[in-house]
Order: structure tokens, then C-alpha cells, then sequence
């Protein structure tokens, strides 16, 4: 009887502890991350483990769940993306997260926009290019987050930086004004990027063309236009490209850079994440930790209080990673100023 009750006692204990591990857990805010990229990308990767990095830091128990839509993906048909986002869409009606924290254009057209009405969620964008008007964010007390602007100032003022032949040759004064292209893919950021090109006022260089391109094929013939009309070609987003029109098969990032620096005649320089990992000269990009650990730490924060009246200051992002391999630039007999090199090197992202 003694060894019954004792029995009991256990299982009961352990049943009380289990009930209230799943009481405390369900009790915990909720956090839905969704990237519109998938997970192996260099800027998701960056993003990610800063939002782990806040995320470790911060001492309040939260539950954070999240998914990939994954649309740099070559092949992804609609059929593909529709099912992707109403898996989302039950993910979200499942679980009730506090907040979603929606990255980059793509995630905030396809779910952001559709949950801005919802009770009780809380919606935080991230790097988002177009306005948050776009989305019907404006003027909303439960949504705020981070629009991303384009380093185009530093990207200016490097190209004047640059020192080698003609055109890049300093204390000329009646020299042609130097010429600059972007090409990106065409997506959603894609397209968004290229407009905030547009909108920039690059005096005194000049803007002599931008090319939003379905295949590297198509990017190839972009870039090989503007042989003798443009120095500088701007790489803006090319996650997932299709190497030709109907292909499934994407250029890989190593295959895009390499035919870049060996084949464009105007100087490629990156504008996203990675490019000089991939094997590019030149890259200054938005930077994934900074936008990672500023958007997480203004979550933790907006989740961590009672409902505001109004939620935090929406803001502006144009912190920026510079990444150089002086080799590749050193071919072009291009070179960049002390400042450029140490800026790499200081983030491990200097290549001889």
C-alpha cells in the first residue's frame, strides 16, 4: 500500500510539473520570424544569428518560432508560393504569436499586408524597401519596424574614391563626369532597389541605366550593354536567379561573381550581403547584423511592455558592411583609400 501511494505520488508529481512547464510555456510571448529568403543565404544567415545573439541576451523567457518562404528560389512556381503562405497563414492562426516580424519586401506583400487588421499581433517589418505605405502600415499603433535605405551615399563616395586609369584618375577636373548602371533580379526587392537608384541624386556622376532581369542570361546581355557606356555596374539583389529563362537551376553566387570580375567591362560593385564572399571585388552592402540586432532589440522591448498607445518610432537603416578583395581590384589597376581596406578588415572581410 506504502509503495502504491508512494507511486502515486511520483506520477503525480510529475504530472503537476509537466502541467506547469506547459502552463509557463504556453504562457510565454510568441515570436514568428518569417524571412522571405531561405535560411542558407548570407543575408538570412547574418539576420538570423543576430536576432540569436539579442535573443540570448535578454533575460525574459520569450518562444520564437520561425519559417523561410524561401522565394530565392529558382522554379518556385505561384502554385509553390501560394502554398507556402497559407502554411504561414495557419502557422500564424495556430500558434497566436504576440508578433511577426516580417523580413524584407516579399514576406510583408505576401502575409505582412494581410495581417495589419489582425487583434492582438503585433507586426514588425524589416529591411523593407518600399514605403510601409505600401502595405497599409501607416499610421498604425501595433505596427512599426525598419525600412532599409541603400548605402548610396558611401557607394558615391567610393566610386570617387576609387584611383587607377582613366576614368578613375584623380586632379582632372574637366574629366567626364564617371557613368553608373545597376542590374538586379526581378523581384519584389529587386524592383524596389532599383527605384531607390533611380531616386538618388548622384551629382556629379551620372545614373546612365538600371535593368531589373529574369535570368543570367538576361544579365549577362544587361551587363554587356553597357560596355563603354557605364564604369561602375551597381550588383544589387540576385538571390536565386535562374540561370536561363525556364530554368529551375539558380547561378550560384560563386558562378555570378566570377563572371562579373572577369567578363564586365564596367566595375561591379556589390550592394548585397555576400558578394565579395561569393568572390566579388567590391561590396558595400546593407549590413544583416545591424538590421538583425536593432529590429530584435526593439521587439523584445514592444513585447516586453503592456500595450502602448502608440508603438515605437518607425526608422530609416543605412548602416552599411564594406568587404574588398584588392586583388580582384588590383587586376582593374583600381585601389581604394586606407580607410576602405581597414572598414573590411575590421569585420574579417579583407581579401589580398
Amino acid at each position: 500500500m506504502m509503495r502504491l501511494l508512494r507511486t502515486l505520488m511520483i506520477v503525480g508529481f510529475i504530472v503537476g510539473g509537466l502541467l506547469a512547464l506547459t502552463g509557463f510555456r504556453a504562457s510565454l510571448p510568441r515570436i514568428l520570424i518569417l524571412h522571405s529568403g531561405n535560411e542558407g543565404t548570407a543575408w538570412v544567415r547574418g539576420v538570423d544569428l543576430a536576432f540569436d545573439r539579442e535573443l540570448q541576451g535578454s533575460r525574459r523567457p520569450i518562444h520564437v518560432d520561425r519559417h523561410y518562404l524561401r522565394l530565392d528560389e529558382p522554379g518556385t512556381s505561384p502554385e509553390t508560393v501560394r502554398i507556402r503562405v497559407q502554411d504561414v497563414r495557419r502557422a500564424i492562426a495556430r500558434s497566436k504569436p504576440d508578433m511577426l516580424i516580417a523580413v524584407d519586401d516579399e514576406a510583408n506583400e505576401l502575409v505582412g499586408r494581410h495581417l495589419a487588421d489582425r487583434p492582438g499581433l503585433r507586426l514588425l517589418y524589416v529591411s523593407i524597401n518600399q514605403s510601409p505605405s505600401r502595405y497599409g502600415y501607416e499610421g498604425r499603433v501595433s505596427i512599426t519596424g525598419l525600412a532599409e535605405t541603400l548605402p548610396l551615399v558611401a557607394v558615391r563616395d567610393a566610386i570617387e574614391a576609387l584611383r587607377g586609369p582613366p576614368p578613375f584618375t584623380p586632379g582632372n577636373d574637366v574629366r567626364r563626369p564617371l557613368r553608373v548602371a545597376a542590374l538586379a533580379r526581378d523581384s519584389n526587392t529587386g524592383r524596389a532597389e532599383l527605384e531607390q537608384v533611380r531616386q538618388f541624386g548622384w551629382a556629379p556622376l551620372q545614373l546612365v541605366g538600371t535593368a531589373a532581369v529574369t535570368d543570367f542570361d538576361h544579365w549577362k546581355r544587361a551587363c554587356e550593354s553597357w560596355s563603354g557606356k557605364a564604369d561602375v555596374v551597381l550588383v544589387l539583389s540576385y538571390r536565386g536567379l535562374p540561370l536561363e529563362a525556364g530554368s529551375k537551376e539558380p547561378v550560384s553566387g560563386a558562378e555570378l561573381a566570377e563572371w562579373m570580375e572577369r567578363e564586365c567591362r564596367p566595375v561591379p560593385i556589390g550592394m548585397l550581403s555576400g558578394y565579395v564572399t561569393d568572390g566579388g571585388g567590391l561590396s558595400i552592402a546593407p549590413s544583416p547584423a545591424e538590421y538583425g540586432k536593432l529590429a530584435m532589440g526593439m521587439a523584445l522591448e514592444w513585447i516586453g511592455s503592456d500595450p502602448p498607445p502608440t508603438s515605437p518610432a518607425a526608422r530609416q537603416v543605412s548602416h552599411f558592411d564594406v568587404a574588398l578583395r584588392a586583388g580582384l581590384l588590383g587586376r582593374r589597376g583600381l585601389q581604394l583609400p586606407p580607410l576602405y581596406i581597414e572598414a573590411a578588415r575590421a569585420r574579417n572581410a579583407f581579401f589580398d
